[in-house]
């Protein structure tokens, strides 16, 4: 969760850049600008863009718990908690991901993306290979995410009008808590395999070519909200 009024979210970009270079292929990172915090807002008479959408407040209140414990920018590392908290503290953040990223995960995730320009819509095919048990129940969730939006960002000391958003959240294809998938089995043995296809529509003010398309499955029960594998493809083949 970051903004464009809030002063300590550029460097919390560059620290999350910096443990996705260190661990290439292994980190997928989204930007979520909530209109529930006022520092997720955009800055008064300078931003051209309003990266609040209402399907971050609805992630936010759906699997956050609908409150900022210590303010923005803060993060949710494969939804796991530090203790009891589910959004994570900028200290933390380098030993939970180094930490998650030197795990197996029990699930496979494939993509393959059909883009049709003319239409502006497309389909993405999910495949989850399963490669060990797994007994909680499973779903999934689709999102867009747009890089090299330039805008204007606060920070300490000024404000930068020709800033380089990446990896915005600009729409969720899924309701805030996914679609279930494999409803009807209460255990997913190791080679169970599901397979889905998706419709999505481009809005008019997204580039395509800056898009990506990721897709993160994960648990939604009372008490685990876990991301148990994500992937990301480019939404137009260049």
């Amino acid at each position: 969760f970051t903004g464009a009024s809030c002063t300590n979210c550029p460097d919390a970009r560059i620290q999350l850049k910096t443990i996705a270079d260190a661990n290439p292929g292994k980190v997928i990172t989204m930007e979520l600008h909530p209109a529930d915090h006022p520092l997720g807002q955009p800055i008064k008479g300078l931003s051209k863009f309003n990266f609040n959408i209402q399907d971050v407040s609805d992630i936010f209140k759906t699997i956050y718990r609908g409150y900022f414990p210590l303010g923005i920018p803060t993060a949710g590392i494969d939804r796991t908690l530090d203790g009891t908290d589910i959004l994570i503290k900028r200290g933390s953040w380098s030993n939970i991901i180094n930490a998650r990223v030197s795990q197996t995960s029990p699930v496979k995730l494939t993509l393959t993306n059909t883009y049709d320009a003319a239409k502006a819509s497309g389909i993405i095919k999910v495949n989850v290979s399963y490669t060990k048990a797994v007994s909680s129940k499973n779903y999934i969730s689709i999102a867009v995410i747009e890089d090299n939006i330039v805008d204007a960002q606060e920070f300490l000391d000024h404000v930068d009008t020709f800033y380089s958003f990446q990896h915005v959240m600009r729409k969720l294809f899924t309701p805030a808590s996914g679609t279930e998938i494999l409803t009807s089995l209460s255990t997913k043995e190791a080679g169970r395999v599901y397979e889905g296809s998706f419709k999505y529509t481009v809005d008019a003010a997204w580039k395509p070519g800056n898009c990506r398309i990721v897709v993160w499955v994960h648990n939604n029960d009372a008490d685990s909200k876990e991301v148990l594998q994500a992937e990301e493809i480019d939404l137009k083949t260049p």
